[in-house]
């Protein structure tokens, strides 16, 4: 039986409309694995549990907005729908593999998820990026938004090839360390020292709670 992956890919602004072009690469990636591939106007919390109830994905990769205690799914009548809410509804993470690439999520919800079993990976404050304008309606030619979102991507790749869930967490910090240090050999590149900084807080704020040695093949 193939393995199943469960990808959320909201798109109503700037940043879910990137996270939503990045995460269809990994999406085009995944050889011999079933992929639920959550969009508009399936991407609500009635279709997302009863996926999570029927399909049983072992990987969960959310591309959203969040908080501490939240991750959001796409807007529901011009309003920001909850997937997933801590000490609501946040057992449907318990024993698996998830990653989320939304702000502050694993603050608190994180190690709330993974308390009886499974592994989560996110952020514990805000994930961040700049972008191009001028490429936002092909983000795929956006080099400045590729130095923040390709460390991000290969958390998920990395667990799509059987990497256990702390080797895909160290590759991601290890690629975002690379891009700080060709940054800093083009010293007159404008914004060069403020990229940086979004590199650093992103690495200091990636953090991992529960079974870091599962794999998802």
């Amino acid at each position: 039986m193939k393995k199943t992956i469960l990808v959320t890919r909201p798109d109503y602004d700037d940043a879910t409309g990137y996270l939503f072009h990045y995460s269809k690469q990994i999406i085009n990636s995944a050889k011999n694995i079933k992929v639920l591939d959550l969009t508009r106007p399936r991407l609500t919390r009635k279709n997302f549990t009863n996926l999570i109830h029927k399909q049983n994905p072992l990987l969960i990769f959310f591309n959203a907005h969040g908080n501490e205690n939240l991750i959001y799914g796409d807007k529901i009548g011009g309003k920001e729908e909850i997937l997933v809410e801590e000490n609501k509804n946040h057992s449907l993470l318990t024993n698996r593999i998830t990653y989320a690439r939304a702000c502050w999520a694993a603050a608190s919800l994180g190690k709330t998820c993974v308390a009886e079993g499974g592994c989560f990976i996110g952020y514990k404050t805000p994930f961040s990026f700049w972008f191009d304008e001028r490429w936002s309606a092909k983000p795929s030619n956006d080099k400045i938004a590729r130095i923040f979102l390709e460390p991000s991507n290969l958390i998920v790749s990395s667990l799509l090839k059987g990497n256990s869930a702390q080797e895909a967490f160290d590759k991601s910090i290890t690629l975002s360390k690379k891009h700080i240090m060709k940054l800093l050999k083009i010293k007159e590149e404008p914004g060069m020292m403020a990229s940086i900084m979004i590199l650093w807080n992103n690495i200091k704020g990636q953090d991992i709670f529960g079974d870091r040695n599962l794999c998802f093949l």
